[in-house]
């Protein structure tokens, strides 16, 4: 984890804290305690295993995000611009605001840190600028 930049650990911090709210929500519709899902059982099952999956695919790649791949970068960017349009698409109230809020924090900062991620060095980024 050498020249790891503190907004790198940043991201990979609210990778975990989304990939938490998705267990979380996980276990709340399996429990049966979420008033949406109570009398629909194929749905809950359903819901309840996409949000263990999403949770489970987010711890994943925050871990691998310290390798500096570009496939997990890659895959990482798309995986939290697919959540947001789909959290459009949803009913939009204050806690979708916030779990929305919660997504782009951190694609904002892999959007910033793309020449980390990347690998790209410091006199590849200056030459791209003068072009």
């Amino acid at each position: 984890m050498t020249g790891q930049r503190p907004s790198t650990t940043a991201t990979r911090f609210f990778l975990l804290l989304l990939a938490l709210l998705w267990l979380a929500f996980a276990i709340t519709v399996a429990f049966n305690a979420h008033p949406s899902y109570r009398d629909a059982t194929l749905v809950r099952w359903t819901m309840a295993t996409a949000a263990f999956g999403a949770g489970a695919i987010l711890a994943f790649l925050s871990t691998l995000l310290t390798r500096r791949s570009r496939v997990v970068y890659r895959l990482t960017v798309a995986l939290l611009t697919a959540m947001i349009l789909v959290g459009f698409f949803d009913q939009v109230g204050l806690a979708d605001l916030v779990y929305l809020g919660i997504t782009a924090i951190p694609l904002g900062l892999l959007i910033r840190d793309r020449n980390w991620y990347l690998r790209l060095p410091p006199e590849a980024t200056q030459d791209r600028r003068s072009a």
